[in-house]
């Protein structure tokens, strides 16, 4: 099968993923595929449905816990990286970082995803996992969505997409590939918009832990609480498990302290749940996606 994979595009084995990770785990993956256009996407797609291999497409790898080994295949789409903004409606590719992308266009005086001028994410994990904060998110000022699911390329509406907090239905339908989105997004005042990014860069960097590996928020916040709050009460900010740590600065982010593998992480995420779900009777709902 590799061997037929490197044939169509550049693929390596045995591939260390820490450098793919924002936990920075080490992980090591079986095979990942660079993919540059529809054309590969698709061929790669057959072959791996020929030797019914597991796959995933893998953004930033900014809201994933890896396994120590997956024993599949990554998708890296390095190819897909085009943005083009006429007349208000911006077309960016699935590759393109959600930050960059933000701050670019807010810079240049449009509103609409000045929000997400700190979102660490690719746009296609962006809007497979519906990212935002602030009260604000991507589906928001999403037109619509690009997808492949291995046969034809399917322009998807938010309707379709049946976006929750957090959530996109394609969680739920792994075999669509999200190739590219549009957005709306709409002409405001330059200065203006720059401040408010500032503003909110600069509350970023005094609430949230961004001086150690991690990937963001843990858990989801349940409707009417802070989940950081929630866990901050139970006084557990510090707490460990080998180099899994809770942050001192906020306690909704797991940090990795040095050598933390997916095992620290997730028993770290089960204590948590454990004791919020004993103190308040809540159950935290996992923010992050555990690959297996």
């Amino acid at each position: 099968m590799i061997e037929e994979l490197s044939k169509i595009c550049k693929t390596e084995t045995d591939i260390d993923l820490t450098l793919y990770n924002t936990y920075k785990l080490h992980s090591v993956a079986y095979a990942m595929c660079f993919i540059k256009d529809i054309k590969e996407l698709t061929s790669v797609l057959n072959i791996l449905k020929k030797y019914k291999t597991k796959w995933f497409v893998i953004g930033n790898g900014s809201n994933i816990i890896l396994p120590e080994y997956y024993d599949g295949v990554i998708l890296k789409l390095t190819g897909f990286n085009k943005c083009i903004l006429n007349n208000n409606e911006l077309y960016v590719e699935s590759n393109c970082m959600l930050n960059k992308i933000a701050t670019k266009y807010t810079l240049e005086g449009y509103s609409g995803l000045d929000f997400a001028c700190g979102i660490p994410g690719t746009i296609g994990g962006s809007i497979y996992g519906n990212a935002g904060c602030y009260g604000s998110s991507i589906s928001e000022v999403l037109i619509s969505a690009i997808v492949f699911d291995g046969r034809k390329i399917i322009e998807l509406s938010c309707e379709d997409l049946k976006f929750k907090y957090r959530y996109s239905m394609l969680k739920e339908n792994k075999k669509y590939v999200v190739l590219s989105a549009k957005f709306k997004l709409e002409k405001g005042n330059k200065k203006e918009l720059k401040e408010l990014m500032l503003q909110k860069n600069k509350k970023r960097n005094e609430t949230q832990d961004l001086h150690h590996p991690s990937n963001g928020s843990v858990f989801r916040n349940p409707e009417g609480y802070a989940a950081g709050k929630l866990i901050d009460d139970l006084n557990l900010k510090g707490t460990r498990i080998n180099d899994a740590v809770i942050s001192n600065i906020h306690a909704n982010f797991i940090i990795n302290d040095g050598h933390a593998t997916s095992k620290d992480i997730i028993k770290l995420i089960k204590f948590i749940q454990r004791k919020v779900k004993k103190e308040y009777n809540i159950k935290l709902v996992l923010e992050q996606e555990i690959i297996k």
